[in-house]
């Protein structure tokens, strides 16, 4: 009897024995939060092929049915989801409604820990609408900041070279303080990028997409404006894109950016957007850094007023905004004096300008390329996606 009191008695195995069994469901918990971190993982995946299948379906001009049309949506869906693991489709639906192709899917994800409790699967499906092809009319207005700073070098590189050739990298935009010669005729002379190049260049690229990517029925209309201070109308609103590209090309630098001027007369001249059917739906890129202000400082200043886009987005407007961000440039008095006191207040505003989803920033050329891809992304989307 003394031996098995002892041994009733003993609690020192007592935290081990504790310890194990408090693991088993915390390794449980972390497993179903992988699970769950894939699952989420999957439906982004599943939700970009439904978006794919849903445009792509809803462009066919052949009156084939909505069965037909189900089986060529499923093999998108397919297609855009190779290389993905342990996902399995197990359904999709598509139908027609109001001049709408609808497509629903669903995948059956493998899961690793869960299925010990029994759930070895997860369903984890999608939803996409897509007008038609029956003619989308989409007006596109660029408003594109041609003040001086779009003179800056579009490249760490190239801001290091523009300031050993002239011992200066920001505001020389016209020759000053010995200069014979402004940063842009240097940086022309050199070979040096620009902001000004790689926004021609980008511009150009995204115009000849929309062209390349509109549907025959499609009546997709694109006017240019430029401001610095005050904005100029550079291109009618037309369906002929070339007028626009021929205007790029020639795209040059301004003086003073005065967003209070320019910004009341451009939404006067986009107007009311429409449906997209009987009238055109309108959305409007504007380019720019945000700083308002005058090169001699006579009036400060100031980041950009985001309530300059409420009327546009009142209108129904798709107001996109692209913030070619200043490059911190600590050690130029100029930028001291002028853009450093004000800066962590110009992405906040530019993205309050912005309708949801359409706010894109970029500092040098790479990313100024992507962010324009990036917009045609959404743009194209915006056009054909519905839901």
């Amino acid at each position: 009897m003394n031996i098995l009191s002892q041994f009733r008695n003993n609690r020192r195995g007592n935290v081990a024995i504790v310890f194990s069994l408090a693991m088993i469901p915390a390794v449980f918990l972390v497993g179903i939060s992988v699970d769950y971190g894939r699952a989420l993982n999957a439906k982004a995946k599943l939700q970009g092929a439904v978006d794919a299948a849903a445009l792509m379906t809803a462009q066919d001009v052949t009156g084939k049915s909505d069965a037909a049309l189900q089986t060529l949506a499923a093999s998108v869906i397919r297609s855009n989801m190779t290389g993905v693991n342990g996902l399995q489709l197990t359904q999709v639906n598509l139908q027609s409604k109001n001049n709408q192709i609808e497509v629903d899917a669903a995948v059956a994800m493998d899961t690793s820990v869960a299925g010990l409790l029994g759930y070895r699967h997860l369903a984890v499906s999608a939803r996409a609408a897509a007008n038609k092809l029956a003619g989308q009319k989409s007006d596109i207005y660029l408003l594109l900041d041609n003040s001086a700073s779009m003179g800056l070098a579009a490249t760490p590189a190239g801001r290091d070279q523009l300031y050993a050739l002239t011992g200066c990298a920001f505001a020389c935009h016209d020759p000053e303080g010995g200069q014979k010669k402004s940063n842009l005729q240097v940086a022309q002379e050199n070979g040096i990028l620009t902001r000004l190049d790689v926004l021609r260049s980008s511009v150009t690229t995204l115009l000849t997409r929309i062209d390349a990517n509109k549907s025959p029925l499609d009546s997709i209309r694109v006017a240019i404006s430029s401001f610095d201070d005050a904005e100029r109308a550079q291109t009618p609103i037309t369906t002929d894109l070339s007028q626009a590209r021929n205007y790029i090309q020639n795209y040059q630098l301004g003086g003073n950016t005065l967003f209070s001027n320019a910004m009341p007369s451009f939404q006067s001249g986009v107007g009311t957007s429409g449906d997209g059917r009987t009238a055109p739906k309108k959305y409007a890129l504007l380019v720019t850094d945000g700083v308002q202000g005058k090169r001699d400082r006579s009036i400060g200043f100031r980041p950009f007023d985001a309530n300059l886009c409420s009327q546009l987005k009142s209108q129904g407007v798709t107001m996109i905004v692209l913030n070619t961000e200043y490059v911190p440039m600590p050690n130029e008095a100029p930028y001291r004096e002028t853009v450093m006191p004000i800066q962590d207040q110009l992405a906040p505003a530019l993205r309050a300008c912005a309708s949801p989803g359409f706010y894109f920033s970029a500092t040098d050329q790479q990313d100024i390329v992507r962010a324009f891809d990036s917009i045609f992304q959404s743009l194209m989307a915006k056009i054909r996606l519905t839901q």
